[in-house]
């Protein structure tokens, strides 16, 4: 059964199934879900238990070992010549596991691992079959010890693959352990939330048969509970993996320079003492250079001039260090922490403070496309949430939040800002024009030039958003006297923000670097010179396959993801590449090669513009990133959150079309007992239907797809997990 409810403002009618109702429609799919993670758990992770339990543990005969390998005593040896580092061992009968026995020589305090490929020799074998996968185990992973190795094989090399005088133990190793069963808590919560997500957003979830109103339980409970996950999802990513906060610079050998990741708070300090430039040391070697930014050289100057340190990463003009990085963080976060506290705010907090803040943000903003879209045809709560979940992955910040950089804190900052303008700039628009609802709507955008100036180009989506608006102020201007003040006033709501944000940030660059429009970029001190680095136009069709569509670098062993490569003609700053964003971050958003087949749908909700708008400011802002640095996915948090800001307004597109709108009836639709419910929700027609599950099924598949890819994507090299967390996981897929 269902009840309906008009709603006080709009009169859009909501349809709320009740508990009866609710109770047998969420009853099926949470037993299966159950019945999923039990199986999963049970059978599958702990399918080691089960295959052991009638095994006959034995402990192994030692064969000898390679002559790079030297036996010390205390249980350690030491790797002399890695060419030659192996130990030999073998069973009486044919060993499916191993268990690495714990020894006194063993440092897990320290968390390090010892690791290795193996070879295998059955009694029927006259040589060894070296396999290429790296194994190993780390002393601080209890369950990391056990090891599969099947194949029959009654002899083990186990070939160390580690570097040259690396001490590790000389443990004694049990052949045929018995495996306790095992439950990770880590893995039942990630089971858990893909399943609630499928559950809540499933095409036949009661959320998509319930109308889109704040004042009703039904979508207000919904609502903050997914807007409190996705909150917490960036913030538990960054604690998992726990990368440390350094209070002092970090020393690059590649460049012989120090990173400066402090210069945020060296910034504030800054601010604090009333000037503009970084309290860092110059090298007089440095200062004397005619080009600073010729990486090279400068790394020989480091070298021959190593009694005062050079700096990597901040901009270097007229003899000064300056931070090139917006300054609204440091007015935001660290210089009043320091003000008030008289102490340094951690980097890894003002990474924390800022994604928070830009994951609230963009809900909001999804919250708010939704009213927008529901004014003309009503928006369901669950692709309400669909879309939060959808926007909190894809908006670029939890793909790379766990690697901690201060790098993402003015992206973040700059995307809390932006989003937060348009909600603001879609409630003026709900409210006719309200000025103040209008002006801290510039204003936020216009703080975006203070921290990440290219994101400012999110001010063009005010041009789609505002259209109809503008041409009726140009109308009614034309008549002039009352209705000319008014413009007028509306226009200076719109525009005096930027100028009050615009001129302070200007004098700033002036009285760093000599110009309004210098923001300092071109004078950074990175692996390259920016000053004369120019990449030809001819390589951005590269850049956008490589940003958008490069296919992932999948495998069957965990991680099961790792960096992909990209082929350069000419030299460019690499990071970690995970592969193109539509086909590993939000692999959901392809709904957008869908858009031409909804213009019906589109048009009547007047969405189209707010699809294209987003689209083509993203396209702007990826071309002035691309020019800076050509392929760097760090950069991809600048651009794609107004991509996905697309994505949302056409599932609500496509929800209202498949739906056929909260509240659109057809004809007379009746209860269980045979009366009449006015406003009920009628069953769509099969086409409709049929589209619908297909849609938002495709689209559930995405989110969970990227869930899952941003789990594991955390423990890829060179993504600083910490090594006992990393075993750990690695241990979930022993029987593999």
């Amino acid at each position: 059964m269902t009840t309906t409810t008009d709603h006080p403002r709009t009169g859009t009618t909501n349809t709320i199934p009740t508990a009866a109702a609710t109770a047998h429609t969420w009853r099926r799919p949470a037993l299966i879900a159950l019945a999923a993670i039990i199986l999963l758990e049970l059978l599958v992770f702990n399918l080691p238990h089960w295959q052991t339990l009638t095994a006959t543990p034995q402990t192994v005969h030692d064969d000898g070992t390679g002559n790079g390998l030297a036996i010390e005593s205390g249980g350690t040896a030491v790797i002399t010549d890695p060419d030659h580092a192996w130990r030999d061992i073998s069973a009486s009968h044919p060993i499916d596991y191993l268990y690495i026995n714990h020894t006194n020589a063993e440092r897990p305090h320290q968390g390090d691992a010892v690791t290795w490929k193996i070879s295998t020799r059955k009694n029927t074998d006259s040589g060894w079959y070296d396999a290429n996968a790296q194994a190993g185990y780390s002393p601080s992973s209890e369950h990391s010890r056990y090891q599969r190795i099947g194949d029959g094989a009654t002899h083990i090399r186990i070939r160390y693959d580690m570097p040259k005088g690396t001490v590790i133990p000389y443990n004694t190793i049990t052949a045929n352990p018995r495996i306790p069963m095992r439950f990770s808590a880590i893995r039942l919560t990630l089971e858990t939330l893909i399943a609630l997500l499928i559950i809540a957003c499933r095409p036949a979830s009661p959320l998509h048969r319930t109308g889109l109103d704040p004042h009703t339980r039904a979508t207000r409970i919904p609502i903050i509970t997914c807007a409190a996950l996705c909150c917490l999802t960036p913030l538990a990513l960054l604690a998992m993996a726990a990368p440390q906060n350094s209070p002092q610079p970090v020393y690059w050998d590649t460049f012989a320079s120090y990173q400066a990741t402090d210069q945020y708070q060296k910034t504030a300090d800054a601010i604090l003492n009333g000037h503009t430039w970084l309290d860092y040391p110059v090298n007089h070697a440095l200062a004397a250079m005619d080009n600073p930014y010729d990486t090279r050289q400068r790394t020989i100057e480091a070298l021959n001039n190593p009694e005062t340190p050079i700096y990597f990463d901040v901009a270097f003009h007229d003899g000064r260090y300056y931070s090139y990085f917006g300054v609204l963080p440091a007015l935001l976060m660290f210089a009043p922490y320091k003000a008030i506290t008289g102490t340094d705010l951690p980097t890894n907090a003002g990474v924390a403070i800022a994604a928070t803040l830009a994951t609230l943000a963009t809900l909001a903003l999804t919250i708010q496309l939704a009213r927008l879209i529901n004014r003309r045809r009503p928006v369901t709560t669950g692709a309400t949430i669909l879309a939060m979940t959808a926007a909190t992955l894809g908006n670029g910040i939890p793909i790379l939040i766990q690697l901690g950089l201060f790098y993402q804190i003015p992206q973040e900052t700059a995307i809390a800002c932006a989003a937060l303008a348009i909600a603001l700039w879609i409630e003026a628009k709900l409210r006719r024009l309200s000025p103040p609802w209008l002006a801290a709507g510039s204003l936020c955008m216009a703080l975006t030039i203070a921290s990440r100036p290219q994101v400012i180009l999110a001010t063009l989506i005010a041009i789609p958003l505002f259209a109809d608006e503008i041409r009726e102020l140009w109308r009614n201007g034309l008549q002039g006297g009352r209705a000319l003040a008014d413009e007028a006033r509306v226009w200076a709501c719109a525009l005096a923000p930027y100028a009050m944000v615009f001129l302070p940030q200007f004098a700033y660059n002036a009285a760093r670097f000599g110009g309004p429009l210098d923001f300092g970029a071109s004078y950074n001190l990175t692996g390259y010179d920016m000053t004369h680095f120019r990449a030809p136009l001819t390589q951005y069709a590269s850049f956008v396959f490589y940003y958008l569509f490069q296919p992932p670098n999948l495998t069957a062993r965990f991680p099961f993801v790792q960096q992909q490569s990209v082929p350069l003609t000419t030299w460019r700053s690499e990071h970690p590449q995970f592969g193109g964003y539509l086909l590993t971050t939000a692999p959901f958003a392809l709904l957008l090669f869908t858009a031409v087949v909804w213009r019906f749908a589109s048009r009547r909700v007047a969405a189209t513009r707010l699809v294209v708008g987003p689209l083509a400011a993203a396209g702007l802002v990826f071309l002035v990133d691309a020019r800076v640095t050509g392929v760097d996915f760090r950069y991809e948090i600048d651009f794609v959150w107004m991509v996905m800001v697309a994505v949302t307004v056409l599932l609500y597109v496509v929800d209202g079309a498949t739906n056929g709108g909260v509240g659109a009836c057809t004809g007379p639709a009746t209860t269980a007992d045979g009366g009449a419910a006015r406003g009920t929700i009628l069953r769509a027609d099969d086409w409709r239907d049929v589209t619908r599950r297909l849609v938002f099924g495709w689209f559930v598949a995405g989110v969970a797809s990227a869930s899952l890819f941003l789990f594991f994507k955390q423990f890829m090299d060179g993504m600083n997990m910490p090594t006992r967390i990393w075993w750990d996981t690695a241990s979930w897929f022993l029987f593999v």
